[in-house]
């Protein structure tokens, strides 16, 4: 791991989630990282690093048939325990199995941890009841609705959802309530555009079957 990285990004009194990347790179140095070892890291920000790692995905703009799907079912499930109120998350375990070698774990640390570092620069916990319990319930709730969302076939349906759901992440993981408030402004946002893009197309379908029996009786 590159020393460039090393240090938080402001003084703390726990491990930031970029310490915690580097010292699961250190710890697991020649083996494979399960889903499980990342969880037990994180502790009681589980979730929203779980939230952060598959809500990333949908936000980098691929053309891979199913993208969404994979990347969006483990976010209801997680989204599902919060919104409940699940004190730690649940993992199946052939979820909790599922491992990277540390080869391409550290390519993706590598990449994602420089943009991370900058996100802990401005984060700080504030308007901290946005992220205790009925906060989190609150965030859990939004999530679940988006990762719905993200699952399903729509167009333009992931990325601004994912994103939503990064900046919640972010803001449960680092308990900062001025992110939360900004990513439930940004899921408002998207899911009106993603109602918007539904809309249209339930119209057009509507025309070209009107289209199509003008011409059968017309």
């Amino acid at each position: 791991m590159q020393d460039s990285f090393q240090g938080s990004a402001r003084p703390r009194t726990a491990p930031s989630t970029s310490d915690v990347l580097q010292l699961i790179l250190r710890e697991k140095a020649g083996g494979r990282i399960t889903l499980r070892d990342l969880v037990d890291a994180m502790g009681e920000r589980a979730y929203g690093a779980l939230l952060l790692l598959f809500a990333i995905p949908n936000v980098i703009p691929v053309a891979i048939p199913g993208w969404s799907t994979v990347f969006g079912l483990p976010m209801i499930l997680f989204a599902g325990q919060l919104a409940t109120g699940l004190h730690r998350p649940w993992l199946p375990r052939w979820l909790a199995d599922r491992s990277i070698s540390h080869k391409d774990f550290e390519k993706v640390a590598l990449k994602v941890l420089p943009s991370l570092i900058r996100a802990e620069r401005l984060l700080k916990p504030r308007l901290l009841p946005l992220t205790e319990w009925s906060g989190e319930r609150a965030i859990g709730i939004v999530c679940l609705v988006l990762a719905v969302v993200i699952t399903l076939p729509i167009p333009l349906g992931n990325m601004l959802p994912g994103l939503a759901v990064t900046i919640l992440a972010l803001g449960l993981i680092e308990r900062d309530g001025v992110a939360v408030l900004l990513g439930h402004a940004l899921s408002l946002v998207s899911l009106a555009i993603v109602a918007a893009v539904v809309a249209a197309i339930a119209l057009a379908i509507l025309k070209a079957i009107l289209f199509f029996l003008s011409g059968i009786f017309g």
